[in-house]
């Protein structure tokens, strides 16, 4: 049985621009675990993550929390440190 949620998104997919909406917000999300995750991993905490990176606190905290879709000057900063690559992938190749 498909919940109230899945059929939702399920129809509101037939919609161009809600594709690309939820498209955006989904990436806002994997970049958010992929930081949360490498942090910790590495154990290291926000405050430690904003004195490796000049990052403000503040600005670690909305993007793990996928408030904000960080520009690649504060990717590429925060991936350096956290060891994460960058990756571009052909999706018209698989």
């Amino acid at each position: 049985m498909k919940s109230k949620i899945k059929t939702w998104i399920q129809e509101d997919m037939k919609d161009p621009e809600f594709v690309k909406a939820y498209e955006f917000e989904m990436a806002k999300i994997e970049i958010a675990h992929a930081i949360i995750n490498a942090r910790k991993k590495h154990n290291l905490k926000q405050t430690d993550l904003m004195k490796l990176t000049g990052i403000k606190q503040s600005e670690i905290s909305k993007i793990e929390t996928a408030q904000v879709y960080p520009n690649l000057s504060t990717l590429l900063k925060l991936f350096k440190v956290l060891d994460l690559k960058l990756i571009a992938i052909d999706v018209n190749s698989q």
